[in-house]
């Protein structure tokens, strides 16, 4: 195999990786918007709800999704 067919192959193996990753990261954005978006919905309907257990059930939801939400950030950083 010659230098040049070498080197081509070698640079393609190495751009999809980038590839990937960049794919994953805006994966990952992705479903972090996603999961604010629902989150804010809820907090709204925390805020009319007038049942107490109702209400407990939306926060553990919220906190649900905001640890979610960190753990994404956190796997962001660490890409």
């Amino acid at each position: 195999m010659n230098k040049i067919k070498l080197m081509t192959r070698l640079e393609a193996f190495f751009n999809s990786d980038v590839k990937e990753e960049k794919k994953k990261v805006e994966e990952i954005k992705g479903v972090i918007k996603k999961l604010k978006a629902k989150q804010n919905k809820i907090k709204k309907m925390l805020e009319v709800c007038p049942d107490q257990d109702m209400k407990n059930a939306l926060q553990l939801e919220v906190n649900i999704i905001q640890a979610q939400i960190d753990k994404g950030e956190a796997v962001l950083k660490n890409l």
